[in-house]
């Protein structure tokens, strides 16, 4: 049984950004509990707290003419299973460090939710991604990790379909959901091992080294 946190940045990717970029980076930070399955199989639950960011000025002449941006305050609870691609925890592990993914399922409520439309401002989110981890001693491990977060509907930016007439035309895909990102250090404590659950112990299995 761990328990951890960590300091990183958060992004956003939109009508307003299109794809991954460090320029709309945000301070945000996570906390979390995990707990082992087997010697490479564990699930973790996390709090993630940031701000995902973006203005449309440097896209185009109607976009500085428009000038939308939008600021965004997240708070994040997920749920997700990490897979280890090495033992590295056992006493008899031969390496002290493994490469890691994650994947799950979550939700998030975000602070500026659009006023004039049909918007819940908790919404469903599907965390994924890479990490590596270092184990400095038997109980403390670091590790860096980055996530991207799939969400399910197009207004984190405030901009979806867009009004469609000539002073305001279209400028939104309402098709192209809005993504955000979280990459971070993290610092976790080993506090007491928990004997796995016999369904995980036997040695010719996946979830098993």
């Amino acid at each position: 049984m761990e328990f951890g946190g960590g300091v990183g940045s958060m992004n956003y990717s939109g009508d307003l950004v299109r794809g991954f970029s460090f320029s709309t980076s945000s301070i945000a930070g996570t906390g979390f509990y995990r707990m082992n399955f087997s010697e490479i199989l564990t699930i973790r639950l996390a709090l993630t707290v940031g701000k995902v960011r973006g203005s449309e000025t440097p896209i185009d002449a109607f976009a500085v003419e428009r000038g939308h941006s939008f600021n965004s305050t997240i708070l994040e609870f997920s749920s997700v299973f990490e897979y280890h691609f090495l033992d590295f925890k056992t006493e008899d592990s031969r390496v002290n460090y493994s490469p890691y993914i994650f994947g799950g399922v979550g939700f998030f409520n975000f602070s500026d939710a659009p006023a004039n439309e049909d918007v819940g401002s908790i919404q469903p989110v599907l965390p994924v991604g890479v990490g590596f981890k270092y184990l400095i001693q038997k109980k403390y491990t670091i590790g860096f990790e980055a996530g991207a977060r799939k969400t399910f509907f197009d207004h984190l930016d405030g901009i979806s379909d867009g009004d469609q007439t000539i002073k305001d035309y279209q400028y939104g895909n309402p098709k192209d959901d809005d993504w955000y990102f979280f990459s971070g250090i993290t610092f976790s404590i080993t506090l007491f091992n928990v004997p796995c659950p016999f369904p995980y112990r036997p040695n010719q299995s996946i979830l098993s080294r």
